[in-house]
């Protein structure tokens, strides 16, 4: 069975656009490489991740997430187990008004989670809309 977890955490004030870049490059890569799918985005100091995959390694990605000392702050919207997988991959974005953003690609991650349960769905394009630039 495959479980998911949603959380939005807050950057360390000494994290630098450098290191932010490579959190996102190396999460991609790491959850690419053990079947985790999902979405990160950075935007305003804020992460917001989706992570799905097999139970087990999902609930040990997440107590090493929590661990972490480049973030604060993290507070779950859901852990559940999910009878479709919402991604087909790992993806990771920097959304920032210095980024460029591509109203494309933010459609696609609102169009991902459209196998979620209503409620979860709505809570979750609620926070990426919140991820939007000014």
């Amino acid at each position: 069975m495959r479980y998911a977890i949603v959380y939005v955490s807050t950057a360390s004030k000494d994290l630098e656009k450098k290191e932010i870049e490579n959190i996102l490059n190396s999460s991609k890569k790491w959850n690419n490489e053990n079947d985790v799918t999902g979405l990160l985005l950075f935007s305003g100091g804020n992460f917001f991740q989706i992570i799905e995959g097999e139970k087990n390694l999902i609930l040990e990605l997440f107590q090493n997430i929590n661990s972490d000392k480049r973030h604060h702050n993290i507070t779950q919207i859901f852990g559940k187990e999910i009878h479709k997988e919402a991604y087909d991959g790992y993806d990771s974005d920097f959304v920032s008004d210095e980024a460029d953003y591509d109203p494309e690609k933010f459609q696609h991650y609102l169009n991902q989670i459209k196998v979620l349960d209503n409620s979860t769905q709505k809570a979750v394009e609620n926070i990426l809309m919140a991820f939007l630039p000014i």
